[in-house]
């Protein structure tokens, strides 16, 4: 038999439901307050609970936007070394065509210059 089976069986032998068994008070201070002295400590308490709640979320939620100011600083950073990479290899790209042009313009002055020595050979 599983444990789920245990509880289960547990449950459903029990004659009367568990709201109706007497329950023991939580602590021995609380038994000797009256009813609304405990459940204004109660309210005490999650008003507390609350107010360290909100604090841990706003604190937490400032570090958040710290982290990602710093997170957008950085990508702004990379954004701008990228641009400036694309201007270089623009400028290589430009320079690759004035060298490329340059050196088809020197091949057919060489070629001229041959077919003219050439000729003057061939006479």
């Amino acid at each position: 038999m599983m444990a789920s089976d245990l509880v289960n069986t547990d449950t459903r032998n029990c004659k009367r439901p568990r709201e109706l068994e007497p329950q023991m008070p939580d602590s021995p201070q609380r038994s000797s307050l009256g009813k609304s002295d405990s459940a204004f400590l109660e309210n005490v308490g999650l008003f507390y609970k609350d107010e360290t709640l909100d604090k841990a979320l706003n604190d937490m939620s400032k570090e958040v936007n710290l982290l990602l100011s710093a997170y957008a600083k950085i990508l702004s950073e990379r954004a701008a070394v990228d641009a400036s990479y694309i201007d270089e290899i623009d400028e290589l790209f430009k320079e690759a065509n004035v060298v490329e042009n340059f050196i088809i313009q020197k091949r057919e002055f060489l070629r001229q210059r041959f077919i003219v020595i050439a000729n003057t050979l061939h006479r």
